[in-house]
C-alpha cells in the first residue's frame, strides 16, 4: 500500500543516496548493513526487551534498517548499479531478516510462539504470491494492506506503544498476521480477475 506512495518520498531517497554514495557505499553494501541492523533488532527482541535501553535500541535499529532497505533501492536506480544478483540479495535478506524478528520476538517470549509463526508464515507467503504470480506476468506491487513496509511500521509502533503502556505488542503481531493474510487472499482475488480477464484463468 505504501509502495503507491513513494513517489512522494523518493526525492528524499535520492538524497539520501548521493550523500551515501559519496562516502563510498554500494547498493549492495547499504542492503548488508540495514541487513545487519535488522539482525540486531531480532537479537534485542529474543533477550525479550526488559529495559529502556533495549527497547530504544530494538526500534533504532528497525527504524534504520528498515530505512536502509529504501536506500539501496534509490541508490541502484540513481547511479544505474541494478542487477539481477543485487535485486537477489535484497529480496533474500528481507525474508530472512522477518524470519528472524519472528523468531526473536517467539524466543523472547514476546508474544506466543503460535502467533510468530502464523504472523512469519503469512508474511512470507506475501511476498511469495506477487513472486509467483509475476512469472505469470502478473505485477502486484502496491496491491494489498501489508506489504514489507507496513509490516514493519505496525512492529515498530507496536514496540513503542508496549514498552510505554498497557498496548499488547501481542495485539500488534496479530494485526499483522491478519492483515499479511487478507493481503494475500487480496492479491490471490486480485491475480484471477487479471489472469482471467486476459482469457488464461480457470472455472
Amino acid at each position: 500500500m505504501l509502495s503507491k506512495i513513494q513517489y512522494l518520498v523518493e526525492g528524499h531517497f535520492q538524497q539520501a543516496a548521493g550523500a551515501f554514495n559519496k562516502a563510498g557505499f554500494t547498493p549492495n553494501a547499504v542492503t548488508a548493513l540495514g541487513f545487519l541492523l535488522t539482525i540486531v533488532a531480532s537479537l534485542l527482541y529474543s533477550i525479550g526487551l526488559g529495559t529502556v535501553w533495549l527497547i530504544f535500541g530494538a526500534v533504532s535499529a528497525l527504524l534504520v534498517g528498515a530505512y536502509l532497505d529504501a536506500v539501496d533501492g534509490a541508490m541502484a536506480r540513481r547511479y544505474h548499479q541494478t542487477s539481477k544478483m543485487g535485486g537477489i540479495l535484497d529480496s533474500v535478506s528481507d525474508r530472512v531478516g522477518e524470519i528472524t524478528l519472528y523468531a526473536g520476538l517467539a524466543i523472547g517470549s514476546l508474544v506466543p510462539s503460535w502467533l510468530s509463526l502464523w504472523a512469519l508464515s503469512a508474511s512470507l507467503m506475501v511476498s511469495y504470491v506477487r513472486a509467483r504470480v509475476d512469472v505469470e506476468g502478473v505485477k502486484l506491487k502496491g496491491v494489498g494492506l501489508a506489504e514489507r513496509p507496513e509490516r514493519l511500521l505496525i512492529l515498530l509502533f507496536a514496540t513503542i506503544l508496549a514498552a510505554f503502556s498497557s498496548f499488547s505488542l501481542e495485539f500488534g503481531v496479530s494485526f499483522i498476521a491478519l492483515l499479511s493474510t487478507v493481503t494475500i487472499v487480496e492479491r490471490l482475488y486480485g491475480t484471477r480477475v487479471v489472469l482471467s480477464g486476459s482469457g488464461n484463468g480457470s472455472a
